[in-house]
């Protein structure tokens, strides 16, 4: 086992949502909208999200993806009688202006639904990056690992890159790459790229 070569997962799009998981969406959506609605409420919402997630969202969460802050929150209770309240999305997910922040139309469930499934993607791939690399479940990457990889799947690189790359990737320079610090490292260089 010692001289195990993981196969490394290929890199997929972390930027796309394929056709098949956007149809996914819009459905999860139509079925939380029993009423036919058009939009969800903040029941609606919980129930989508514990189909398409897996998890209840708490009130906060909820409020947040509804558009409720504190600020809209309380510009409601400084309005007039006959003012129309507005709240805004947070800015992560738009910033557009909604007439009604209790309710969640298709077009803005979608992009938080994307942007859920995009980071949890991410996650999901460098962690299998990191346990192909930790094949002895150590918990970290040692320098000699990493070189005996690179040898495999970039025999390219030359010795002295592959010590620049890891020392890099180290950041408390203890002689491990933790996943901690595999993951820095891999979120920097495709937020870099991307």
């Amino acid at each position: 086992m010692e001289n195990y070569i993981p196969k490394l997962p290929l890199r997929k799009s972390l930027r796309h949502i394929t056709e098949d998981r956007l149809s996914q969406i819009v459905q999860t959506f139509h079925d939380a909208d029993e009423e036919g609605k058009g939009f969800l409420s903040s029941e609606d919402l919980k129930v989508a999200f514990v189909s398409l997630f897996g998890y209840k969202p708490s009130k906060n969460e909820v409020a947040q993806l509804m558009g409720k802050t504190q600020t809209a929150v309380s510009r409601v209770n400084t309005l007039s009688p006959g003012d129309q309240p507005l709240a805004t999305k947070p800015k992560a997910f738009g910033g557009e202006k909604t007439s009604d922040h209790n309710h969640m139309s298709l077009e803005h469930f979608t992009e938080i639904a994307k942007k859920k499934i995009l980071a949890e993607d991410n996650n999901d791939e460098i962690r299998q990056m990191f346990i192909a690399f930790d094949a002895m479940c150590y918990g970290f990457i040692t320098l000699d690992i990493a070189k005996r990889i690179f040898q495999h799947v970039a025999p390219f690189l030359d010795s002295v890159t592959i010590e620049k790359l890891f020392r890099e990737a180290d950041m408390d320079q203890d002689g491990r790459v933790s996943y901690r610090d595999f993951e820095f490292i891999m979120n920097f260089e495709l937020d870099e790229w991307l």
